[in-house]
Order: structure tokens, then sequence, then C-alpha cells
């Protein structure tokens, strides 16, 4: 049940963060433009759109892969219910999506793939995937310990 419910979820991530390298450059520029016209909006980020694009992106870039770094950390966890392999099997698997979604990049019309990504992804995924399994230490501790 929990196995099988986590592995869909983070395949389904992972197709999310797939398509979306497949977009073309201008496709992302467009809507990271969005964004950063939404946080202009409501006063944040002053004028520089070039920096606040920047941060836009590699905030997405870190907030996908922590939760796909979540969702691992619980499917392994499922799996063999040890927190600590739970954690490095998540750091694993997403590092090596994010080096195929990287690589998936560089035949994107207007994008390139980007090692320093890959290290910001994995950063995400291993900062997900410890939350998740704190928590899970925790709330387990909580009920052995009332």
């Amino acid at each position: 049940g929990k196995i099988l419910l986590f592995l869909l979820l983070s395949l389904g991530i992972i197709a999310f963060i797939f398509t979306r390298s497949l977009q073309p450059g201008t496709e992302s520029e467009q809507e990271s433009g969005f964004f950063v016209w939404l946080l202009q909006l409501m006063g944040l980020g002053g004028s520089d759109t070039g920096w606040l694009e920047y941060l836009v992106r590699k905030t997405a870039h870190f907030v996908e892969y922590a939760c796909l770094g979540g969702v691992l950390a619980c499917f392994w966890r499922a799996v063999l219910l040890r927190h600590g392999l739970a954690g490095l099997l998540a750091g694993i698997m997403a590092a090596a999506v994010a080096s195929v979604d990287e690589t998936i990049q560089l035949s994107v019309p207007g994008r390139t793939g980007q090692f320093s990504d890959v290290l910001l992804d994995t950063a995400g995924a291993v900062t997900g995937a410890a939350m998740v399994l704190l928590i899970l230490w925790l709330w387990g501790r909580r009920w052995r310990n009332p």
C-alpha cells in the first residue's frame, strides 16, 4: 500500500520535473517572468528583474527536488524501515534524476544543462529527505514516549 503510493508519487514528481525540462527556453522564461512579476507586484525583489528571475529559477529547482527527496525518503523508509539508509538512497536517486534532468536540457532549444544545477537539485533533495525523516523520527518518538 504505502510502498506503491510513494513509488507512484515519486514517478509523478520525476515526470513533472522532466516535463518542465523539455520546455523550450522561451516558455521557461515566460513562466519565470510571471513569478517575477507577481513578486514585484507584492513589493518584493526590487527592480533588478534579472536577479529576481535567477532567484525564482533556482528556488524552483530546490523546491521541486526537496519534494522529490521527501517522497523518495518515504518510499525507502517504507521499504527498508531504516531512516539513515532511506535518506542516503533518496539522495543518490535524486542526484541521478538531477543528472538526467540537466542532460535532457542539453537537447532543448534555449536551455542549458549545468552541473551547478545538479548540485542545487541534490541539495534540495537531501534537505527534503532530511526534513521528512526528522519529522517521522520525532513522530515515532512521540508515540513511543508519551
